[in-house]
């Protein structure tokens, strides 16, 4: 995970850090460059807030505060709590997508790629833990526009699976079994991030990439790939 991905995940840095604030009173520094400050100090403090409170209980007032941003700045950038939460979960879904898009997109088998391309998504929600906590557990709180987003965030992952080997004499799974497959890795991330246990959810990849891929390529492969066999760890590529 590169320097300027670490900074640009909403909540990956304190909104209040003394290099981020602006100097008071007059100053030369470009209007564009102060909105860009206070608003990525607002998406900082909206998932420090909502990590914290709940989506229901972060005030406005208090995720002001905690960005060290005035109330009347606040509603230059977003018309409501509302706006402000979508755009943190959309600025870190964006950059989480990326990055695993990439990791998935790296050369080798089917198989391979997605335990990569899932490696990467409990590595990132794990060291991010308020966006995590806003991204999967408060989103469902956050109202119809916000459960819009998850569910898009779901179909989003269905991608992935377009590209997954048929076994001859073996039927294909319907789509709602890729879904199912896509809600299960969802509520094992959900459970981990409700419960405070993100810094171990990288320890489940390979139970997580067994369970992914037992539908497509058998136990057998699925457990080889996953490296559950005794004495075996996971492929490289190829």
């Amino acid at each position: 995970m590169t320097a300027d991905y670490v900074r640009e995940m909403p909540g990956a840095r304190s909104a209040t850090a003394t290099d981020r604030l602006l100097p008071r009173g007059r100053h030369d520094l470009p209007p564009e460059f102060v909105a860009r400050t206070q608003r990525d100090r607002l998406l900082d403090a909206m998932a420090h807030t909502v990590a914290a409170r709940g989506y229901a209980g972060a005030a406005l007032g208090e995720v002001c505060t905690a960005a060290g941003v005035s109330t009347k700045a606040f509603y230059q950038h977003f018309a409501d709590k509302e706006a402000c939460f979508l755009a943190a979960f959309d600025t870190g879904l964006e950059l989480l997508q990326r990055q695993v898009v990439t990791a998935y997109g790296q050369p080798g088998r089917w198989p391979v790629r997605m335990r990569r391309g899932l490696e990467e998504l409990l590595r990132v929600l794990s060291a991010n833990p308020a966006f995590a906590a806003l991204a999967v557990v408060e989103v469902t709180a956050a109202g119809p526009r916000a459960l819009a987003r998850r569910r898009a965030l779901l179909d989003g992952f269905l991608a992935f699976f377009a590209e997954a080997p048929h076994r001859a004499g073996q039927p294909v799974p319907p789509p709602v079994a890729v879904e199912a497959v896509v809600a299960g890795v969802y509520g094992v991330i959900f459970d981990y991030a409700v419960s405070g246990r993100l810094a171990e959810l990288p320890d489940e990849l390979p139970a997580l990439t067994y369970a992914v891929l037992s539908p497509f390529i058998g136990m057998r492969a699925a457990a080889d790939t996953a490296g559950l066999n005794a004495g075996q760890t996971a492929p490289a590529a190829g």
